[in-house]
């Protein structure tokens, strides 16, 4: 779930373009999180609520199911008029990241742009975890061991490899400033040469 281009004008703006950018943190619950992002949108604030399907098995059945990609976070554009006090008060948000001081953390462009850049590639900007090519880690990895992401909407990140459940890997990646672990397919990753 995207914000329309605000102001467009060609490749050189874009809805990352003349914002500051800040990550917010939804209530829990995929309706929930689609609630931030449309009550958000409805104040004139922009919107990056990154979207992925995956699948969920319940009462023994396999079902394509849409998940934010970040969990429960969003992120939310202000331009230098709008005011950041009405964003903590919208339905369905939880609260904003804040860093020392309780100062709310801004969040660089570039992670963004490149995010929704692999959302584009997707067909209806979805970003899918469920292709039935699923494939259990063929790497023996250490918990700790450096490992750079190939593929997928974090490609040429560099992270930590912290743990995998069967066709998912957990990478702690250095994102908006945060050390956030993300969930992947083992086909995504490969390890890193220690450097001599």
């Amino acid at each position: 779930m995207v914000a329309p281009d605000v102001g467009y004008l060609g490749a050189q703006m874009d809805i990352f373009s003349d914002a500051e950018w800040f990550a917010v943190v939804s209530h829990v619950g995929t309706e929930k999180y689609e609630l931030a992002a449309k009550e958000l949108g409805r104040q004139g604030y922009r919107v990056f609520a990154p979207m992925c399907r995956r699948e969920r098995r319940h009462a023994g059945k396999v079902e394509a199911v849409l998940r934010p990609l970040f969990d429960r976070y969003l992120f939310v554009g202000l331009t230098p008029e709008q005011p950041f006090h009405p964003i903590t008060n919208t339905r369905g948000v939880a609260f904003v990241v804040r860093g020392l001081g309780g100062v709310p953390c801004r969040v660089s462009h570039i992670p963004l742009r490149r995010v929704k850049s692999r959302c584009d590639a997707f067909e209806d900007g979805v970003i899918d975890y469920t292709p039935s090519k699923r494939k259990e880690l063929s790497v023996a990895l250490q918990k700790g061991q450096p490992v750079r992401i190939s593929s997928g909407p974090f490609a040429d990140f560099v992270g930590i490899f912290a743990g995998a459940s069967g066709s998912v890997v957990q990478v702690v990646i250095d994102l908006f400033g945060r050390q956030t672990p993300v969930s992947m397919e083992p086909q995504d990753i490969e390890a890193l040469q220690a450097a001599a």
